[in-house]
């Protein structure tokens, strides 16, 4: 199969004419390059395929990440293109109508106190413990 492979590939050393012959002359290329990946890993130890195996994972997992960083990246620039025209048409539109844009007011949240009755009853049921022990100490002779 590799003499096969390797005298089509000499016998194509002059790039074919029409496309299925490129196409031919490419996946025997790529067959070729697999057989002779699949014999040096063959001959690898199993420590360093795990290996390999984990770093192709880890090329993978990062690719991922890649292109979900790329896909976020161009979001945001289609976002920011929004907003820019979402401006100038709202300024368009204020310097019509005469007014000033005005941002929108933040209102603070409640603060609401903490409950000065439930703070007291648990202040006043930890000391009542030792309120009771200090009136026994005093009523012993």
């Amino acid at each position: 199969m590799i003499l096969a492979l390797l005298a089509a590939g000499l016998a194509a050393q002059h790039h074919p004419a029409t496309i299925d012959g490129r196409v031919a002359l490419l996946e025997a290329k790529q067959m070729l390059e697999s057989q002779q990946i699949w014999t040096l890993r063959s001959e690898l130890p199993p420590e360093a395929l795990r290996t390999i195996n984990d770093v192709q994972l880890h090329v993978q997992h990062d690719q991922e990440q890649e292109d979900k960083v790329r896909e976020l990246t161009s979001a945001v620039a289609v976002l920011e293109q929004r907003l820019a025209t979402l401006e100038l048409a709202l300024q368009d539109k204020a310097a019509v109508e005469g007014r000033i844009p005005v941002a929108p007011m933040q209102v603070a949240p409640l603060e609401m106190a903490a409950r000065p009755r439930a703070a007291q009853r648990k202040k006043a049921a930890a000391k009542k413990p030792l309120a009771r022990k200090a009136a026994r100490v005093a009523e012993v002779p």
